[in-house]
């Protein structure tokens, strides 16, 4: 088996945190261990973005807001499934806007730069319904926000703060529809931490303030107590951080109940990242094996996430790039003590973005859009999407084409393992459609007698305005195999089924147009039964000459 491979499936589940307020290694000029990794290229999304959510939720990673090229709000969100990214519109548009994931598996959105550029904040609040992908304004924040952080207390109610180039407050949504004030912060924050700790109070400290600046205070506020000096944090900060608020439902460790986090801090100097603990009120750094490594074989590393944990493996992780483009993911086996490090990297990826990153069931970290390693600015996003294999490296292998060598052998066996069950299954199936054809009554086998069923069909019960409406689905409807409906459509409209039911959904699509000017395009392409604007921009094009924007100009 490859020895990288194997390195993945033989890591050991980690013990216990230490207390250490120390960042040396237990071993004295010890070195981390570097570890060439394996990365998996997914479908990429529909559109580059940064200053996004990231969530894996109802089995579908999603990606919720931010801003894609230009540095333009993009009120959208995208879910993966059945190997491509689907686009919904949102309400109001969430660049580096608030998002929380609710006990409900809903994703209540919050707070907006109000213009492009990154400029502004609003008061706009909206709920995402991951099941049917539909999304609802409601309420009004009580201060207007943007790059803030929630949290869900356990009689569901959300405590939200922080703020950027506007005053920040602690305010709480009721679970309904009222937001409003509970009491000022003693440090205004951006994108802060919020962990809940014991009597149901929450602490709240973070890197930068409402203008950016690093905060060189010790102060944590607290939610119902008053706000203490952290002695951790006269030689430590909390590690800065990109365009992300730490979700406190990512870096506990165990159990959420028991209120034990890991974050990463920085150095006063800024040359070296250490790995502190959060037990309640007491921060203390955990004594690792060597330290942090701050350089890679090639340069230094930027790190720029917060701590993900695994709790079934006790793993923990955090990512960031070095000067060459290498993403670097350092490994925490945080259950032993003291903490074994090791760090993996990949092979340069510049065009590669980073956020964050979520971990996925099966235990891999999936990282989309965000901004990339060239250039590292809000104006050129990222829409790659990209899997590190640390767990079962066969999730989302469907689309792993981009994947490396071991896994494409791996993934050519499964595909001639498939390819043989289903030309065993055709061959049943197509024995039994011959016997169903060979039953129909002559009629039906007349051409023009099934031509006429089919486009009674289209226009009396429009179907094809359902996205997933396949071919089989109306020959099912029709009472006659696929094959002899297919043939059918190629005989009389001279095109494929695709194409056919493509046609009916540019001509309604036309008609929207034409009956009500000012819908949104995105509306007009769910509406007509397109999956993505791509698809729909394309089948417009190849029948009429022109863009659906085009088209509208000229009427």
């Amino acid at each position: 088996m490859n020895r990288r491979l194997l390195n993945l499936l033989l890591l050991f589940p980690a013990i216990v945190l230490g207390n250490q307020n120390t960042p040396l290694s237990a071993k004295e000029g010890a070195v981390c261990p570097m570890v060439k990794t394996e990365v998996v290229r997914l479908p990429d999304l529909n559109i580059p973005r940064c200053g996004h959510s990231f969530y894996y939720v109802n089995g579908q990673p999603t990606v919720i807001g931010g801003h894609t090229s230009g540095f333009v709000l993009t009120p959208t969100i995208e879910y993966f499934s059945e190997g491509q990214w689907h686009v919904v519109q949102t309400v109001y548009p969430h660049d580096s806007g608030g998002s929380l994931l609710m006990k409900s598996g809903k994703i209540l959105l919050f707070g907006s730069h109000e213009k492009n550029l990154g400029i502004g904040q609003t008061y706009e609040v909206e709920m995402y319904n991951p099941t049917d992908h539909s999304t609802e304004g409601f309420g009004c924040l009580d201060t207007k926000r943007v790059m803030a952080s929630a949290i869900e207390t356990d009689d569901g109610k959300v405590i939200i703060v922080g703020n950027w180039y506007h005053d920040d407050a602690i305010e709480m949504f009721d679970g309904e529809s009222q937001f409003s004030k509970i009491k000022n912060v003693a440090l205004q924050r951006v994108h802060p931490y919020m962990l809940p700790i014991s009597n149901g109070d929450v602490l709240i400290f973070g890197s930068h303030d409402t203008h950016g600046n690093i905060i060189t205070s010790p102060l944590v506020d607290r939610l119902y107590g008053e706000a203490f000096n952290v002695p951790l944090f006269e030689e430590w900060c909390p590690l800065p951080l990109d365009i992300t608020s730490p979700l406190a439902t990512d870096c506990v460790v165990g159990n959420p109940e028991d209120k034990t986090y890991l974050i990463p801090v920085l150095g006063r100097n800024k040359k070296q990242v250490a790995i502190a603990q959060v037990c309640d009120t007491i921060f203390s750094l955990i004594r690792t094996e060597v330290p942090v490594p701050m350089v890679s074989q090639w340069d230094s590393i930027s790190y720029r996430t917060p701590i993900v944990v695994n709790r079934q493996v006790r793993r923990a992780f955090m990512a960031g790039f070095d000067k060459k483009q290498h993403l670097c993911i350092l490994s925490i086996e945080y259950d032993k003590s003291p903490c074994p490090l090791t760090l993996y990297y990949t092979d340069p990826l510049p065009q590669m973005g980073l956020n964050h990153f979520v971990l996925t069931p099966q235990g891999n970290l999936l990282i989309a859009g965000g901004t990339n390693g060239v250039d590292n600015n809000n104006f050129s996003p990222s829409n790659q999407v990209w899997l590190i294999p640390f767990g079962d490296s066969q999730e989302f292998c469907s689309a792993s084409a981009f994947s490396f060598p071991w896994l494409l052998l791996a993934l050519v066996i499964i595909f001639l393992l498939v390819t043989l069950t289903l030309l065993l299954w055709w061959r049943h199936h197509h024995n039994n459609q011959l016997e169903m054809e060979e039953s129909e009554p002559a009629a039906e086998k007349d051409d023009a007698h099934l031509w006429q069923r089919i486009c009674q069909l289209m226009e009396e019960e429009k179907p094809y305005l359902d996205s997933n409406f396949r071919v089989t689905d109306a020959a099912r409807q029709l009472g006659v195999n696929r094959s002899r409906l297919s043939a059918c459509i190629n005989a009389q409209a001279g095109c494929t089924f695709n194409q056919y039911i493509n046609r009916y959904r540019v001509e309604y699509a036309k008609e929207l147009m034409f009956n009500k000017p000012d819908i949104k395009m995105t509306t007009i392409c769910t509406e007509v039964g397109f999956n993505n604007e791509t698809s729909f921009f394309r089948a417009f094009k190849a029948q009429t000459g022109k863009t659906p924007r085009e088209w509208r100009g000229s009427l």
